[in-house]
């Protein structure tokens, strides 16, 4: 498969949020290895926004309940939110969306291209992706690498659907114990100054680590593969652009 033969942005759903039902939409972008990023590589990237709005109007509005849910990071608006992504990306992927810029592409055949280019994908450079239909990510996922998180773990039907996608993104030790509890694998953001919990390892691409690797190599965050599944939780240290504010909120 000649890597030209495929876009290298398409949509992978449009239609209703499993949150409240509002209209979103799931965009890979990346698809041939041009990711920028140089702590995931080289990988493709999912991004869950709404499909009626840009970003930044539903955070205004408080309406990205449809793509975040109840997420803590989300703050209550612009100026308490403390989720790590900035918005200069997920606006940018809005706006070629809205031009319509983007093909539609199945999902299976976006991971047979992801197979034949040896490409990862990362779900969730934006959004939730449980606000997915769970069919959209298995596929993509199909003789794919991959790396995941969400934030809402708590709920049981997604531990019991999701868990075998995706880490569970915990804020404090705390709830990295509980998480765990449900079966879950972690995925800690920690102050710097807070030390490894037992069953934990430094995130190998991160800058405390040495950035010895990418996620993009490692592909770790990968979810727990089944009770059996003995690999260790990962943790960084806080970063992004918003992590003075995670700090303030965590203090």
């Amino acid at each position: 498969m000649k890597k030209n033969s495929f876009p290298k942005s398409v949509v992978v759903y449009q239609g209703p949020s499993r949150f409240d039902g509002s209209p979103i939409v799931g965009i890979v972008t990346g698809l041939h290895g041009d990711s920028q990023n140089p702590k995931t590589g080289k990988m493709a990237q999912l991004w869950i926004i709404r499909a009626d709005m840009s970003p930044v109007e539903a955070i205004q509005q408080r309406a990205d309940d449809a793509i975040c849910w109840n997420c803590p990071a989300r703050g209550t608006g612009m100026s308490d939110r403390w989720c790590y992504v900035g918005m200069k990306a997920p606006l940018s992927v809005w706006e070629s969306f809205s031009q319509g810029r983007y093909p539609t592409a199945h999902p299976s055949d976006v991971a047979a291209f992801l197979r034949a280019w040896n490409l990862p994908i990362r779900f969730g450079a934006y959004g939730e992706p449980t606000a997915l239909p769970l069919s959209i990510l298995n596929d993509l996922s199909e003789g794919t690498d991959y790396t995941g998180y969400t934030h809402q773990w708590k709920d049981a039907h997604i531990a019991r659907t999701f868990g075998h996608l995706l880490m569970a993104s915990a804020d404090t030790a705390a709830e990295a114990v509980a998480a765990r509890a449900q079966g879950w694998r972690t995925f800690r953001a920690r102050p710097a100054d807070a030390p490894l919990m037992s069953g934990e390892i430094t995130c190998p691409a991160s800058d405390e680590a040495g950035k010895r690797t990418t996620c993009a190599d490692c592909t770790l965050c990968n979810g727990a593969q089944g009770t059996a599944d003995k690999r260790k939780n990962i943790a960084i240290v806080i970063h992004g652009a918003n992590k003075a504010k995670f700090l303030t909120v965590l203090r």
